[in-house]
């Protein structure tokens, strides 16, 4: 049974700005009309119009969007939820992620759901943070640049659906009407001239078809974590893997990742990328070695000195320090291992058994369960906030 859209607030949220994207891009052809834009389109013999309001608040507006997703339907031989999908993101490169939770179909459980949603967004966020650095990293800082925490607060979880669980998440573009369709990796497009959620939407696809790949080679060639870090200015990173392998869940599913990209700025269609549980098992494992093997440069962790040790009473020492790291927005509990100078480490014997706070700056690499830092910039004792 087909679906008529009825919903007078869910026709009238259409723009008609969006509107006319959309049949723009389907090739029809505007002509000023009194009160709206009568919008025309030849197939063979029959001619096709139908009229646009100017303005979403005019008395009737919603009727006048369902007239057209009737006529659209009968045209185009596609759904109207289909339809008014491509028409509310006309202006939004969208990303599915298809995936198969083990549950009935349209469904997944509320804990996954959770774990899901909470690595899409850090699967985005990674392709963000690699295009607001000014160079990219295979282990990204936990403090985000401000450009990719503010491009974040744009980014719109769409519509589910159904097949078996699919999630869509919106990346709002500004309009530009009338540009000629290039191919996605054409080097005549500027990448720099692109606005910047393009930019992410561009580095998310090319980082994650770049990990796929790697992992394909890993999982049937052999090859070695070279396949990833040789892909690190193409996003490829720690937080990109990470993100990814937790896509499949702890049954480690097969998931599906596709994008739209908004009509107001095409391309040509990119492919979908699937990852199957080898590939996924890959991709856990060279996370933990990309932060076993290259440190997270630059970290400042702030916290409590909890172990001190050193050989004998003079010289340098190793401290422990339990505390947050500065930008990790899920305020997790760090432990680290510092190697001190004698002086720092006769501060921290202060900080110590007076309970103050400290602060420290350096490398971060990650070994088992034992964190360090290295090549320690700056170690310093808080003022006691309590005084």
């Amino acid at each position: 049974m087909d679906v008529e859209i009825v919903d007078t607030d869910a026709l009238t949220a259409r723009d008609p700005s969006q509107i006319a994207l959309y049949l723009r891009s389907r090739g029809w052809e505007p002509d000023s009309a009194p009160g709206g834009t009568v919008w025309q389109l030849g197939v063979g013999d029959e001619r096709f119009e139908a009229l646009v309001p100017t303005n979403s608040r005019m008395k009737g507006y919603a009727g006048f969007i369902r007239q057209l997703l009737h006529l659209l339907e009968d045209v185009e031989e596609r759904s109207q939820l289909e339809i008014f999908r491509d028409i509310s993101t006309a202006a939004a490169d969208v990303q599915y992620v298809r995936t198969m939770p083990n549950s009935p179909a349209g469904t997944i459980p509320i804990n996954d759901a959770s774990r899901t949603l909470e690595n899409i967004r850090q699967w985005i966020l990674a392709a963000a943070v690699g295009v607001a650095s000014p160079f990219r990293r295979a282990v990204q800082p936990a403090r985000k640049p401000a450009d990719a925490v503010e491009f974040m607060r744009g980014v719109r979880l769409g519509p589910s659906y159904e097949g078996s669980y699919i999630w869509s998440v919106e990346v709002p573009l500004p309009p530009r009407v009338g540009q000629e369709i290039l191919p996605f990796d054409d080097p005549d497009v500027q990448y720099h001239s692109q606005p910047f959620p393009r930019r992410v939407s561009q580095l998310l696809y090319r980082a994650t078809s770049r990990a796929h790949s790697a992992a394909q080679l890993v999982v049937h060639q052999d090859q070695g974590l070279d396949a990833f870090t040789s892909g690190v200015n193409d996003g490829v990173t720690a937080n990109l893997c990470e993100s990814l392998a937790g896509l499949a869940g702890e049954d480690e599913r097969p998931f599906q990742l596709s994008f739209q990209w908004a009509i107001s700025r095409p391309v040509e269609p990119t492919p979908s990328i699937r990852f199957d549980p080898p590939e996924v098992q890959v991709l856990a494992q060279v996370a933990k070695e990309m932060r076993a093997n290259l440190p997270e440069e630059d970290i400042r962790i702030i916290g409590n000195v909890v172990r001190l040790h050193r050989e004998s009473s003079l010289g340098s020492g190793e401290v422990s320090i339990a505390g947050v790291m500065e930008g990790d927005t899920s305020e997790r509990l760090w432990r680290v291992w510092v190697e001190l100078t004698e002086q720092d480490y006769l501060h921290a014997i202060t900080a110590h058994d007076r309970g103050h706070s400290v602060s420290v700056r350096g490398d971060l690499t990650r070994r088992g369960n034992r964190s360090n830092l290295s090549r320690v910039s700056v170690f310093e004792v808080l003022p006691d906030q309590s005084a």
